[in-house]
């Protein structure tokens, strides 16, 4: 067992490690594809910008070589190219002060000055031009200083929009989470309020017969521990029809155990609904409400039925007692199953509760019709 044990470890690990070189692998061929999309661009730019100069020249019929420009445009470009990353890590980290720009832009323009001189004396002298390979003099850097300027404002004004809008998209996230959490906390405080409801109500129903009949009282108890460890091993909101079929059942096996063959309740399964998802322990208030209420004495009669037409999934929940299905001093029935409804669907899903001519009410209950997946 140990050897299989250690197997089944060092295979995890090699698992865990496989996929920490394949993530890294992602990122360096991303980084790579990003630095080669970065250089075309640039010397893209540089085309074109020669390009243009060229035909300006043809324009005025005042025709000069193309390399030349071409060359000045390239070197320009790449040697822009290659301070920008440095630039927007300046402006990540500093406080954006005025002399802080000053320092930023005054530093780059004399560095991107440089080595652009520095690769044009190069370039140039390869290409055995060296007439347009001018010295490196106060003029010639001065010269750069208003396209570095206006391109250095542009860069800046776009950093800022683009920061402002991450902090935009940030703040909108942090309040759709902040407003996630309290809708899921207010669920679960509803959620837990059944459960002392339930268990209430049920005990009380014990402590009637505890003495009268004790093996019923004994028999109801014993359902009671299993519907509560379904109910507190509940993890999500959220669970198949199926499964509430099943609680509902349990629940029914209890009050039947109470109210022996006079309770009469008649659950119309439809197979084909199995597979919807409903809130968790959504219909056993319901159900309890229409026990109560659904005749008097030992004689108790509820229908339930499902259906589903048009993407809405309906359940109705049947008595044929009264109108005034809501216990006196436990009401939160009707009013926790519509707050619940209302927190995971708004207002595609509700809960109604009507007379029927025939005698008794019935409780509508809609929501939206989707496919429970189990996590």
């Amino acid at each position: 067992m140990c050897t299989r044990y250690g197997a089944h470890r060092n295979e995890g690990a090699r698992v865990d490690m496989d996929s920490a070189y394949s993530a890294d692998r992602r990122r360096s061929f991303w980084r790579r594809r990003g630095a080669l999309l970065w250089l075309v661009l640039l010397v893209a730019i540089a085309f074109l910008r020669a390009t243009n100069r060229y035909l300006v020249g043809v324009a005025n019929d005042h025709v000069t070589p193309y390399l030349p420009k071409l060359l000045e445009e390239l070197t320009g470009s790449l040697s822009f190219g290659a301070f920008l990353p440095l630039l927007f890590s300046a402006l990540r980290r500093v406080r954006w002060t005025w002399y802080a720009h000053v320092g930023i832009f005054a530093g780059l323009s004399i560095a991107q000055a440089s080595l652009m001189i520095g690769l044009r004396q190069i370039v140039f002298r390869v290409a055995n031009l060296p007439d347009y390979a001018y010295a490196p003099d106060v003029w010639h850097y001065l010269m750069e200083v208003p396209t570095q300027l206006f391109f250095y404002v542009v860069i800046v004004a776009g950093f800022w929009l683009f920061a402002r809008y991450r902090e935009g998209k940030a703040r909108e996230l942090r309040a759709v989470q902040l407003e996630a959490a309290l809708s899921e906390a207010r669920l679960e405080a509803l959620r837990l309020q059944l459960n002392p409801h339930f268990l209430f109500n049920t005990l009380n129903a014990v402590s009637e017969l505890m003495y009268e009949r004790p093996r019923i009282a004994d028999e109801m108890l014993s359902r009671i521990g299993e519907l509560l460890r379904a109910t507190l091993s509940a993890k999500a909101q959220e669970h198949s029809l199926s499964e509430e079929w099943r609680l509902v059942s349990l629940y029914t096996d209890i009050q039947r155990a109470r109210f022996g063959e006079g309770l009469d309740v008649v659950l119309d399964d439809d197979p084909s609904l199995h597979e919807l998802r409903v809130p968790f322990l959504l219909l056993q208030p319901l159900v309890e409400n229409a026990i109560e209420h659904g005749g008097s004495g030992d004689d108790r009669s509820v229908r339930i039925d499902a259906t589903r037409q048009a993407g809405r999934l309906t359940v109705r929940v049947r008595d044929a007692g009264g109108v005034d299905t809501v216990r006196a001093g436990h009401g939160i029935g009707l009013g926790n199953v519509g707050a619940r409804l209302r927190h995971l669907y708004g207002d595609d899903a509700g809960v109604r509760l009507e007379p029927v001519a025939e005698g008794g009410s019935v409780v509508t209950v809609w929501l939206p019709a989707r496919r429970w997946e189990a996590a």
